[in-house]
């Protein structure tokens, strides 16, 4: 009996050891209600643990730069990276990307007209330039209209790393562009007087949005974990209290920060024009809401969703039914939700399906190492490794010694090989890993490196997602329902205990523990511990 309990503290402890904190990036659209959330997130998380931070990355509560300037982002300390939880700021999705770390990307959109709309009252509230202007002059500005009106939404996320951005997706500072539109004290030694102002616009035209640049928005927006919309702002709150365990005590979601609720006129014609002149944006913003229904309905596998319209990123999905918007005001109504027929996304062919999938499959190497580390780490060996050398080194040795990492390697190898369309080798060690370690993953599922499988005596087949830090071990079934072509999820550092079932299109939320012998058959919220047939809730931590 003292063994067992021995056993049960030691594995208590090698998962804390293993798991890492979460990390969020939210790309905040301007005016669409991301003020509001950027204050919510500090009632969630420690001030410090907010980029920017006041004192820590604010140089006062005037420095803006550090809200917008992608270069003070990426110059971060690495000490000041890992106390991080949430990035915040009026960033492109490069950005982003450009951080090369481990996040779970947010944003929020807004209806195109409302947004801009309230993007000029924005500027009239608070411009020394803009206050005696009517909104249409606003409108005019050809760096408000370049900068901050034209199909803004889609050229924040049609940015990529060839248009070096660094402030709101151009390549000005923050300071320039605050000196030419009359915000704030000019700083950092901006002294741009009125006769300048169409000499220093003139190099600073933002990039026109075309069609190739819409298709990019698109890919782009299809990888972000969780869309939100500023109509159904409540929804995008509880989705998050619901995936995270974010505000276990509640939030008023009534209470908004800047809000344009002037009653400057808005003449009919302003509307029509900004319709016509933000098509882009009107079609990225049908095409989110049509991303956000089919995630919702579970009419996707999530390891597909990124391929066809949802994202490949690795996010937990909520398959609850769409909910009513809130009172503060409904989403309006897409061509996709009044035509049916429209609604429909095209599916792929079964080739272009295939190589889609094979496509998002990690790199060998990268996926070898990492699993290295958390099978180190949960044998209680030395987990910390000495450059690559001798990561390789450690998982060769790994492979020798331990009864299921040769197997989970033959997997990685099965699935890159795949990837690059080698014949018959990904047969191969598809066998090799069922022989050595009764590993049998099939070839739709997509598995994040850094996994941990104890023993081997596992299945996993169909679209399904399997995330960084999961332990799995044996004798474990991941699998699909009769009828549904889509499967489980499972989020970061959860664990499935010896024998679990796992089946159909659930989600197994961050930090969740399956008992040994469940089967689970409805999703499991973050941080909680389920165990029966069919699971249920427990007080603690279920046995593996």
């Amino acid at each position: 009996m003292d063994e067992t309990v021995a056993a049960r503290r030691d594995d208590e402890m090698l998962r804390e050891q293993r798991e890492e904190p979460q990390r969020f990036f939210f790309i905040h659209l301007m005016k669409t209600a991301g003020t509001s959330f950027a204050f919510q997130l500090r009632r969630q998380f420690d001030p410090s643990e907010v980029y920017p931070s006041e004192g820590l990355d604010r140089r006062d509560g005037a420095d803006m730069a550090s809200y917008v300037s992608i270069s003070r982002l990426l110059r971060l300390s690495p000490e000041r990276r890992d106390a991080i939880r949430v990035y915040t700021g009026h960033y492109p999705y490069i950005a982003s990307q450009l951080l090369d770390l481990d996040l779970v990307t947010l944003t929020i959109l807004r209806d195109p007209v409302d947004r801009t709309i309230s993007v000029l009252k924005h500027m009239k509230r608070l411009s020394r330039r803009y206050k005696t202007y009517p909104l249409e002059e606003i409108y005019e500005d050809p760096f408000v209209f370049a900068h901050f009106v034209e199909n803004h939404q889609t050229r924040m996320f049609s940015i990529t790393r060839d248009d070096e951005p660094e402030a709101f997706g151009s390549g000005m500072s923050y300071w320039e562009t605050a000196a030419l539109l009359g915000f704030g004290p000019q700083r950092e030694g901006v002294e741009l007087v009125e006769i300048d102002r169409a000499r220093a616009i003139a190099p600073a035209q933002a990039s026109m949005v075309d069609a190739a640049r819409l298709e990019v928005a698109k890919k782009h927006l299809a990888t972000v974990d969780i869309i939100g919309f500023s109509e159904q702002y409540t929804e995008f709150i509880e989705e998050l209290r619901h995936r995270y365990g974010w505000w276990p005590d509640g939030l008023n979601t009534s209470a908004r920060a800047n809000e344009s609720s002037e009653g400057w006129d808005v003449p009919a014609a302003l509307r029509k024009r900004i319709a016509a002149d933000n098509a882009y944006d009107l079609e990225l913003f049908e095409f989110a809401h049509e991303l956000v229904r089919e995630r919702k309905s579970g009419a996707l596998a999530p390891a597909t969703r990124g391929i066809v319209v949802a994202s490949p990123s690795g996010a937990a999905v909520d398959t609850s039914e769409d909910k009513a918007a809130p009172a503060t005001g409904r989403a309006p109504e897409t061509a996709a939700q009044s035509d049916p027929a429209k609604s429909e996304a095209p599916r792929p062919s079964p080739q272009e399906l295939r190589a889609q999938i094979r496509a998002r499959h990690p790199h060998f190497l990268e996926a070898v190492i990492a699993d290295a580390k958390i099978t180190a780490a949960m044998r209680s060996e030395r987990s910390e490794f000495r450059g690559r050398k001798d990561a390789l080194l450690q998982a060769a040795r790994l492979a020798w010694v331990s009864d299921a990492f040769l197997a989970q390697a033959l997997y990685r190898a099965k699935a890159r090989l795949q990837a690059l369309d080698v014949p018959v080798l990904p047969r191969i060690a598809h066998r090799l890993a069922m022989m050595t370690a009764q590993i049998c993953i099939g070839d739709p599922v997509v598995m994040r490196p850094g996994v941990y499988i104890a023993h081997g005596q596992v299945v996993i087949d169909g679209f399904v997602e399997i995330h960084r830090g999961v332990v799995i071990f044996p004798w474990v079934t991941i699998g699909l329902r009769a009828g549904n072509f889509r499967g489980p999820t499972i989020g970061r550092n959860a664990t499935i205990g010896t024998g679990a079932k796992i089946i159909g299109p659930v989600t197994v939320h961050s930090g969740a523990s399956i008992g040994a012998n469940a089967v689970v058959v409805n999703d499991v919220p973050a941080n909680t511990s389920v165990a029966g047939v069919k699971a249920r809730p427990t007080g603690g931590k279920p046995r593996s």
